[in-house]
Protein backbone atom coordinates (compact mmCIF):
# COMPACT_ATOMS: atom_id res chain seq x y z
CA UNK A 1 0.00 0.00 0.00
CA UNK A 2 2.85 2.37 0.82
CA UNK A 3 4.30 1.83 -2.67
CA UNK A 4 0.92 2.67 -4.19
CA UNK A 5 0.61 5.92 -2.23
CA UNK A 6 4.20 6.78 -3.19
CA UNK A 7 3.26 6.12 -6.82
CA UNK A 8 0.37 8.57 -6.65
CA UNK A 9 2.33 11.20 -4.75
CA UNK A 10 5.08 11.03 -7.39
CA UNK A 11 2.50 11.51 -10.16
CA UNK A 12 1.02 14.44 -8.26
CA UNK A 13 4.49 15.91 -7.77
CA UNK A 14 5.26 15.73 -11.51
CA UNK A 15 1.90 17.36 -12.26
CA UNK A 16 2.43 20.15 -9.70
CA UNK A 17 5.95 20.77 -10.99
CA UNK A 18 4.66 20.87 -14.56
CA UNK A 19 1.97 23.42 -13.64
CA UNK A 20 4.40 25.63 -11.73
CA UNK A 21 6.98 25.51 -14.53
CA UNK A 22 4.35 26.55 -17.06
CA UNK A 23 3.33 29.41 -14.77
CA UNK A 24 6.95 30.55 -14.66
CA UNK A 25 7.25 30.33 -18.45
CA UNK A 26 4.08 32.41 -18.90
CA UNK A 27 5.29 34.96 -16.36
CA UNK A 28 8.72 35.25 -17.96
CA UNK A 29 7.12 35.93 -21.35
CA UNK A 30 4.91 38.74 -20.09
CA UNK A 31 5.62 42.40 -20.83
CA UNK A 32 6.79 42.87 -17.26
CA UNK A 33 8.31 39.60 -16.08
CA UNK A 34 8.08 39.14 -12.34
CA UNK A 35 8.09 36.29 -9.88
CA UNK A 36 4.72 34.60 -9.42
CA UNK A 37 3.05 35.39 -6.11
CA UNK A 38 3.84 33.07 -3.21
CA UNK A 39 6.49 31.28 -5.26
CA UNK A 40 8.53 30.26 -2.22
CA UNK A 41 5.46 28.68 -0.61
CA UNK A 42 4.88 26.65 -3.77
CA UNK A 43 8.50 25.88 -4.65
CA UNK A 44 9.97 24.79 -1.31
CA UNK A 45 7.62 21.82 -0.69
CA UNK A 46 8.19 20.69 -4.28
CA UNK A 47 11.96 20.97 -3.82
CA UNK A 48 11.72 18.91 -0.62
CA UNK A 49 9.71 16.24 -2.44
CA UNK A 50 12.34 16.23 -5.20
CA UNK A 51 15.00 15.53 -2.59
CA UNK A 52 12.99 12.61 -1.19
CA UNK A 53 12.49 11.20 -4.70
CA UNK A 54 16.24 11.37 -5.25
CA UNK A 55 16.97 9.69 -1.93
CA UNK A 56 14.60 6.76 -2.43
CA UNK A 57 15.52 6.41 -6.13
CA UNK A 58 13.03 3.57 -6.66
CA UNK A 59 10.00 5.46 -7.90
CA UNK A 60 7.84 3.62 -10.43
CA UNK A 61 7.12 7.03 -11.99
CA UNK A 62 10.55 8.66 -12.00
CA UNK A 63 12.97 6.35 -13.75
CA UNK A 64 16.63 6.32 -12.68
CA UNK A 65 17.62 8.12 -15.87
CA UNK A 66 15.19 10.93 -14.93
CA UNK A 67 16.89 11.62 -11.61
CA UNK A 68 19.09 14.21 -13.30
CA UNK A 69 15.89 16.00 -14.37
CA UNK A 70 14.64 15.85 -10.77
CA UNK A 71 17.87 17.51 -9.60
CA UNK A 72 17.56 20.25 -12.22
CA UNK A 73 13.96 20.87 -11.13
CA UNK A 74 15.05 20.98 -7.49
CA UNK A 75 17.79 23.50 -8.28
CA UNK A 76 15.40 25.69 -10.27
CA UNK A 77 12.86 25.62 -7.43
CA UNK A 78 15.54 26.58 -4.92
CA UNK A 79 16.72 29.39 -7.22
CA UNK A 80 13.17 30.71 -7.42
CA UNK A 81 12.77 30.53 -3.65
CA UNK A 82 16.02 32.41 -3.10
CA UNK A 83 15.03 35.03 -5.67
CA UNK A 84 11.67 35.57 -4.00
CA UNK A 85 13.36 36.20 -0.66
CA UNK A 86 15.73 38.84 -2.06
CA UNK A 87 15.35 42.50 -1.14
CA UNK A 88 14.11 43.17 -4.66
CA UNK A 89 12.50 39.94 -5.93
CA UNK A 90 12.90 39.39 -9.65
CA UNK A 91 13.02 36.50 -12.06
CA UNK A 92 16.50 35.02 -12.44
CA UNK A 93 18.09 35.33 -15.87
CA UNK A 94 17.08 32.58 -18.33
CA UNK A 95 14.62 31.06 -15.86
CA UNK A 96 11.91 31.03 -18.54
CA UNK A 97 14.01 28.93 -20.91
CA UNK A 98 15.11 26.55 -18.13
CA UNK A 99 11.49 26.20 -17.01
CA UNK A 100 10.29 25.46 -20.52
CA UNK A 101 12.84 22.68 -21.05
CA UNK A 102 12.01 21.13 -17.67
CA UNK A 103 8.26 21.48 -18.31
CA UNK A 104 8.64 19.59 -21.58
CA UNK A 105 10.32 16.72 -19.74
CA UNK A 106 7.56 16.76 -17.11
CA UNK A 107 5.00 16.51 -19.91
CA UNK A 108 6.87 13.55 -21.40
CA UNK A 109 6.89 11.79 -18.01
CA UNK A 110 3.15 12.42 -17.61
CA UNK A 111 2.51 11.02 -21.10
CA UNK A 112 4.56 7.89 -20.37
CA UNK A 113 2.60 7.30 -17.17
CA UNK A 114 -0.71 7.76 -18.99
CA UNK A 115 0.40 5.41 -21.74
CA UNK A 116 1.53 2.80 -19.22
CA UNK A 117 -1.81 3.10 -17.39
CA UNK A 118 -3.75 2.66 -20.64
CA UNK A 119 -1.77 -0.45 -21.57
CA UNK A 120 -2.41 -1.97 -18.13
CA UNK A 121 -6.19 -1.67 -18.46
Amino acid sequence: MNNLSSHYSDIEWVDQVHQLLLEIVRTSLSDRPKLPENIAEKALPLAQKAKSIQEKADSPIISPDSLEWVEKVRQLLLDLSRASLADIPRLPVSIGQRSLVLAQTAQEIKEKVAEKNRSCQ
